[in-house]
């Protein structure tokens, strides 16, 4: 009986080790066929995000293909076709397989109108011999299509936004310019034909070559007008034998040079741009420079449309995506458009920068830098010798002056008189007895010494500002010291950077935190040395002078936050204003020259730029003027080494301040 029992226990045993194996093979093999799916899966997902659609024969199975009406090669070519041509990017998919081997997907991705969102897919999974396979249909394109469905688009296209001025006059608009042209059957033939040519590649900028090569398409006949050059807006239409003129759209500044470098310029798009950003197409434009490119977004706008399935009869089956069109925004700027062209051209031949802004608002009224360079060349494609004459100026019109660091010479001297009487090292009735044109504090400057224009022997703050005194001001911040003197200077933008749609660096003090020198801290002082600022940051800083202390920052964008911040005491500003004044009205004033234009104060200034002691460099010459009534307005204008000009900043101002005047009246 024992034996019995025994026996049967081993049978029992050897029965639950056989289940055991059983059941563990059928694990093992549902988790092997469990992973072929997945990888399968997971196959077709990264084939279709990463568009590598000649792996699509190897991913389904071939019986569905054949069903579908497709070969290996159709069916690569109609993805590459369709995802090609509706500007398919940035795929985002989540995926299941259930059960029934089902394999669902939801894609959501890009194209040329926009993101699509949550696009559900279905399918399932076949056993192939060893593998899984995907089983194709024409609903793994897109829900709802057929085989032998087209996949069709229409684009409506946005309105770029213009940029105007704060009296909404345009800087930047869409209009129209002429395209120059031809029409082969009049051009004639043989010698005629050549002779025409020619004279017309001649008149137009262009070569034979180029010409030929249009006429050279496929498309074109003898009657069709074929396009040669777009001529910038605003240009002239030559009479030209053989060549007729037509519209077309384009992008347009009507104050060319004089506000290019503000507004900068479009241009279309090429293979890069495409590739940073798949909505973009072939044709389209997008800015380059200035505003343009700073308020891209804003002023492009998006192109709205609809891509749809299109049956083999030309029907439309399903919408996929529909996107209605959003123009670009109007940009409208601080900018007076009038004011903008007076101040250009005040500046006549010289290089340089002019400045108006509104002490109190910090609206920017003018942005002019000299020489410039016309945008409209740049919208229809500059040619190649266009360009050279730009760049090979060596004035640089594409500098922007405006953003351009300079010393501000002696238009600083009144911030430096301002931190003096603060500090009470500086007082009015203190007179400095000064002898001859240079000083030096002692031997230990060795030769270098601080030059003044005018020998006065007895210099108090009002001569030394009427008169500019370079000695004056630099035995002031001698007095001062580093610490104080840099304390006060810290309470302007110093190292600041302003918000602007303009790349400028910021204002800065010295090279280094410390002057390291008492003739660095001296020549700060009379604004040379290391200190740098723009004709921008120069026109922020001196808003103090015309508001009672209170410094304003910077606003190019129409009404947009007034920010503000005070740095000086009313009494301090009430103190220098009028000696600002007397800079214009009295006789020995360096800015006489302005006398009888308005109620003005102004500071004048030339900053050397010389590489040794005892040279003459070149030099700048410079001009602060604000309204002296109610500080309605401030200029600040820098012309380049104006001994080759001819002329000072001070005497090329005046148109400004006498459009200024009437602007506020």
């Amino acid at each position: 009986m024992k034996k019995k029992w025994i026996l049967i226990a081993g049978a029992v045993a050897l029965l639950f080790v056989a289940v055991g194996s059983v059941f563990g093979y059928q694990q093992w093999n549902e988790a092997k066929i469990q992973e072929k799916k997945e990888q399968v899966a997971q196959e077709w997902i990264a084939m279709l995000k990463e568009q590598s659609f000649d792996e699509i024969p190897q991913l389904v199975t071939a019986d569905s293909l054949e069903k579908a009406g497709y070969t290996k090669e159709s069916i690569v070519e109609k993805y590459k076709a369709i995802f090609g041509g509706i500007g398919v990017s940035n795929m985002e998919i989540d995926y299941e397989i259930n059960d029934e081997d089902t394999f669902e997907y939801i894609a959501t991705f890009d194209t040329v109108l926009g993101t699509i969102s949550e696009i559900h897919y279905k399918t399932q999974l076949i056993e192939s011999e060893k593998d899984y396979k995907v089983n194709w249909t024409a609903e793994l394109l897109f829900p709802g299509m057929l085989s032998d469905d087209r996949i069709r688009y229409t684009v409506d296209e946005a309105s770029r936004g213009e940029i105007v001025d704060r009296n909404e006059s345009p800087l930047a608009l869409n209009t129209m310019t002429y395209q120059a042209g031809v029409v082969p059957k009049e051009l004639g033939e043989e010698e005629t034909r050549t002779n025409k040519i020619a004279n017309i590649a001649e008149q137009l900028g262009i070569t034979v070559d180029f010409v030929e090569g249009q006429l050279g398409q496929s498309w074109v006949q003898d009657e069709h007008f074929v396009p040669l050059k777009t001529l910038p807006y605003g240009a002239d239409t030559p009479v030209i034998e053989g060549v007729q003129y037509q519209q077309v759209a384009s992008r347009a500044y009507p104050l060319r040079e004089a506000a290019a470098h503000i507004t900068g310029y479009v241009g279309e798009v090429n293979a890069e741009d495409i590739e940073k950003d798949p909505t973009l197409q072939a044709g389209d434009v997008i800015g380059r420079t200035g505003l343009e490119l700073a308020f891209e977004k804003e002023l492009r706008g998006q192109n709205g449309g609809e891509i749809y399935i299109e049956t083999a009869s030309g029907e439309k089956r399903a919408t996929i995506q529909k996107i209605e069109k959003q123009d670009g925004q109007t940009i409208k700027v601080t900018i007076d458009a009038n004011l903008q062209q007076t101040a250009f051209d005040a500046l006549e031949n010289a290089a340089g920068s002019t400045v108006v802004m509104e002490p109190k608002t910090g609206n920017l009224l003018a942005l002019v830098s000299k020489p410039s360079y016309n945008p409209n060349q740049f919208v229809v494609g500059i040619s190649q010798s266009e360009y050279d004459a730009y760049n090979n100026d060596e004035e640089k019109p594409f500098i922007s002056r405006l953003t351009t660091r300079y010393a501000p010479g002696s238009t600083f001297k009144p911030i430096t008189a301002s931190i003096g009487l603060e500090s009470g090292i500086t007082t009015v009735d203190e007179t400095h007895e000064i002898s001859g044109l240079q000083w030096q504090k002692d031997t230990s400057w060795g030769n270098y010494r601080i030059s003044r224009v005018t020998e006065t022997a007895s210099v108090n703050l009002r001569t030394a500002l009427v008169k500019s005194d370079n000695i004056y001001f630099a035995q002031e911040a001698l007095e001062m010291g580093e610490e104080t003197f840099r304390e006060g200077l810290n309470k302007l933008t110093f190292g600041e950077s302003y918000e602007l749609p303009l790349t400028m660096e910021p204002a800065q003090i010295s090279n280094e935190e410390s002057f390291g020198s008492e003739i660095l801290l001296a020549d700060t002082a009379y604004g040379q040395g290391q200190l740098l600022m723009s004709p921008i940051q120069m026109a922020t800083n001196y808003t103090l002078l015309a508001n009672d202390g209170v410094l304003t920052y910077p606003n190019l964008i129409a009404d947009s936050e007034v920010k503000t911040k005070e740095v000086f005491n009313k009494e301090t500003i009430d103190t220098i204003k009028p000696m600002l004044v007397e800079v214009v009205t009295a006789r020995d004033g360096t800015a006489h020259a302005l006398n009888g234009v308005g109620n003005i104060a102004a500071k004048t200034g030339t900053a050397e730029l010389k590489k040794a002691q005892g040279e003459r460099g070149v030099e700048n010459s410079l001009i602060a003027v604000f309204d002296a009534n109610d500080g309605g307005y401030l200029t600040v204008s820098i012309v380049e080494d104006h001994r080759k000009v001819g002329k000072t900043a001070t005497q090329l101002v005046k148109p400004v301040i006498q459009y200024l005047e009437l602007l506020t009246q």
